[in-house]
């Protein structure tokens, strides 16, 4: 009897133990398929997340200085040897201290600011550029669109910006749009001088910096200030460009010479792209 106990008790043992085993291998199944889907959910997700990264388009910059360089030389004014104005024209800086094209805008948006490096100038100076210019220092942005033959469209223009009582500002004077203009890739950012603008740095390197003129090619020969009767005659009518949607030409271009301005674009929100 003793021995035939045993072995039932041996045999409902390992019975019992074979239930056991089943069982954990049971969870064990479980548990391993719920991590290999764990696994497969996680990296489904990173692919996700890595082609709608390849697909995102760049971040659009809050907005962009045009003008930016490495150098900035101060005005020739009120050094006497130096000071020369820009007067009765509209300017564009195609290079600046190396940089070719600085007021090339690189995106659509909307000019929202500008800036100018202005002098402070002696008494005489004042009195002397009023007499020869019709009046007080004053300047527009303007926004231009290149044509072809040298010829620029006036798209658009900011107001008229007094500049007397911002001569000898430290830094630079910066004259936020109420009303922002619109650019597009492509366009030009001007600077027309309404009377004259001292913010204008001479002697530079030709090979770095030059800027284009809204004059004809018969008029890029400006005329000494010693020949008066010459120069009066010369600046008598603004070359400027003023009236918005027309054509000029602009055929001259002036060496060793910066205008001293910036303008900040805001640029368009790029469009969210769903995956």
């Amino acid at each position: 009897m003793g021995p035939r106990r045993r072995i039932r008790e041996d045999g409902n043992a390992g019975q019992a133990g074979t239930l056991a085993c089943r069982w954990c291998s049971g969870v064990e199944m479980r548990f391993r398929s719920l991590h290999l889907l764990a696994v497969a959910a996680a990296l489904t997700l990173g692919a996700s997340a890595i082609a709608f990264a390849a697909k995102a388009p760049p971040k659009t910059p809050k907005s962009i200085v045009l003008g930016q360089t490495t150098n900035y030389p101060a005005s020739g004014c009120p050094n006497p040897s130096k000071c020369e104005v820009v007067a009765r024209v509209t300017g564009i800086q195609m290079m600046a201290d190396g940089v070719a094209h600085p007021f090339r805008v690189p995106k659509t948006g909307t000019l929202v600011a500008w800036w100018l490096k202005l002098p402070k100038l002696q008494p005489t100076q004042m009195r002397s550029f009023n007499t020869f210019f019709g009046g007080d220092p004053a300047a527009r942005i303007v926004v231009l669109r290149r044509s072809q033959g040298g010829r620029f469209r006036l798209v658009d223009q900011g107001p008229t910006q007094p500049l007397k009582a911002d001569l000898g500002t430290p830094g630079r004077a910066r004259y936020k749009l109420a009303q922002p203009l619109r650019v597009q890739q492509g366009d030009y950012v001007g600077l027309t001088a309404v009377t004259w603008v001292p913010a204008f740095a001479v002697n530079l390197d030709g090979t770095q910096n030059y800027w284009l003129a809204s004059r004809a090619r018969n008029k890029c020969s400006t005329p000494s200030s010693k020949d008066a009767k010459r120069f009066a005659a010369y600046y008598k009518r603004s070359q400027a460009h003023l009236v918005s949607s027309s054509v000029k030409l602009y055929q001259c271009s002036y060496q060793t010479a910066r205008l001293l301005y910036w303008a900040r674009i805001k640029p368009d929100a790029t469009p969210t792209q769903t995956p």
